[in-house]
């Protein structure tokens, strides 16, 4: 077979382009009307501390990214990463674990947005949608973002720069106005522990790590990145720092601005309203405000989609040019897309929010698949920030033992403490969110386990690269 048939575009993406895709994959605008919504439930008028918190936790984590990017780039993203440093076991659980995560939330946002944000907005102007609006909702919001990813990476980015920048832009705007116009006497409260306790800040946290899942969704796009073939790798992790920075930045912000907006009192029923998001906007903005937020979360919901599609493809399409999967997905189409990965994630994803949303209903599919990445995530980042330990067990300088051993850790307990939070003490149906991740764990143990014998010695900590890379 030609390689063209295994080989995806390069140097068509630019350095915003990734920074793009990873905006597009943390999804700021749906954040502000779905994961806040559900994040309030627990952490009441602590929201924008969860938030701040997260930010503050996933920027120790990008500082994981970025070292490990700086030698390498590949569709494999983190499943590459982790060869680097522990072979090709904790390689392939990564990739498993990036794959589940990334496609579950695919499924995930488009249950509460067709299923939840849109029935309730609905019924704020007297319209009662049929109870099937939110089934045909899921598939176009699937499905839109699988016919864009087939054609390939070129019309792919270009969609994303224009709506992620003016999204970053609207939420930033809105929500200083909404700061400015807000009545509120303790305006540092929202960021008091006190106000609900750890458990409630770290519930809260659930919600807001998840809306960073794709901070490094722009990792597999390394094969396809503009420049210096040496240099690729450094500007992934760039573009990690920059887009962590702006979607950090602007949701800490627009927690606040809904948190006073609607009253720092009175956030459980904030948590339980119909779009209160757009209530907010609406009350300080006016309809024009409150329009902006819905189309702008609508067309979130999509990019999201597409973002996540995007990256998760390109990591099964490597994790099968290894010879590990089923080569069938380790080629493009006449538009160097990986078309079969794509088509294949995009049906498990249909299937996991139909059959969520069916059994347990729309929220509280939401809830249980949102939690489930969480679970994903942690897991696949907790094995990149053992890879660049062991990478770094013999640093000697203080400043590289901080960046490559110390935050490392840090973040892993930071991460699996949050974990600890969410799920105890277990009770359904948020525990089948942990039956959910570790049925797919157990699967990628027992699998890479059963296939590392396929990879040849020389290979084992160069998974994912190309040639002679």
């Amino acid at each position: 077979m030609a390689q063209s048939a295994h080989t995806l575009e390069p140097n068509v993406v630019s350095f915003w382009g990734l920074i793009s895709q990873s905006l597009a994959g943390m999804a700021p605008t749906c954040d502000v009307v779905a994961f806040m919504t559900a994040g309030a439930a627990f952490a009441l008028v602590a929201l924008p501390l969860s938030y701040l918190f997260a930010f503050g936790l996933m920027f120790i984590e990008v500082n994981t990214i970025y070292h490990l990017t700086k030698n390498r780039s590949s569709a494999g993203g983190y499943y590459s990463y982790v060869s680097s440093g522990l072979g090709p076991v904790s390689a392939l659980v990564t990739a498993v674990m990036v794959i589940f995560y990334q496609t579950i939330s695919v499924a995930g946002i488009p249950i509460y947005v067709a299923g939840v944000f849109l029935p309730g907005l609905a019924r704020m102007v007297g319209v009662h949608l049929p109870s099937w609006f939110w089934i045909v909702m899921v598939l176009c919001f699937i499905g839109i973002p699988w016919l864009l990813s087939v054609l390939g990476i070129r019309p792919t980015i270009r969609t994303l720069v224009f709506t992620s920048t003016f999204e970053i832009l609207f939420l930033i705007v809105a929500s200083i106005l909404i700061i400015g116009h807000a009545p509120t006497s303790q305006p540092l409260r929202p960021f008091s522990v006190a106000a609900v306790g750890l458990k409630g800040v770290a519930m809260g946290m659930i919600f807001a790590i998840t809306s960073f899942i794709g901070v490094g969704s722009h990792a597999p796009l390394g094969e396809e990145v503009k420049g210096i073939r040496t240099q690729k790798g450094r500007l992934i992790g760039k573009a990690a720092i920059v887009s962590l920075t702006l979607v950090g930045a602007t949701l800490t912000l627009s927690a606040y601005a809904l948190t006073v907006g609607w009253g720092e009192a009175d956030m459980g029923a904030f948590a339980r309203a119909n779009a209160p998001g757009v209530t907010v906007f609406l009350h300080y903005l006016g309809p024009v405000g409150a329009v902006a937020l819905v189309v702008l979360a609508v067309n979130s919901a999509l990019m999201d989609s597409l973002a996540l599609l995007t990256s998760s493809a390109r990591v099964l399409f490597a994790v099968s040019r290894d010879h590990l999967l089923s080569t069938h997905f380790a080629q493009v189409n006449g538009r160097r897309a990986p078309a079969s990965s794509v088509s294949l994630l995009s049906a498990f994803a249909v299937s996991a929010a139909l059959g969520f949303g069916l059994w347990l209903g729309p929220r509280q599919a939401f809830n249980v698949l949102t939690t489930a990445v969480l679970f994903g995530l942690v897991t696949a980042h907790t094995l990149m920030n053992i890879s660049l330990m062991r990478q770094s067990h013999d640093e000697r300088k203080i400043w590289y033992i901080l960046l490559h051993l110390v935050l490392p850790l840090i973040a892993i307990v930071l991460f699996w403490w949050v974990l600890y939070e969410s799920i105890l003490p277990i009770a359904f149906p948020m525990a089948w969110s942990g039956v959910l991740w570790a049925i797919a764990l157990l699967f990628a143990i027992i699998y890479a386990f059963r296939v590392r014998t396929r990879v040849p010695a020389d290979r084992q900590h160069r998974l994912g690269l190309v040639g002679s890379e």
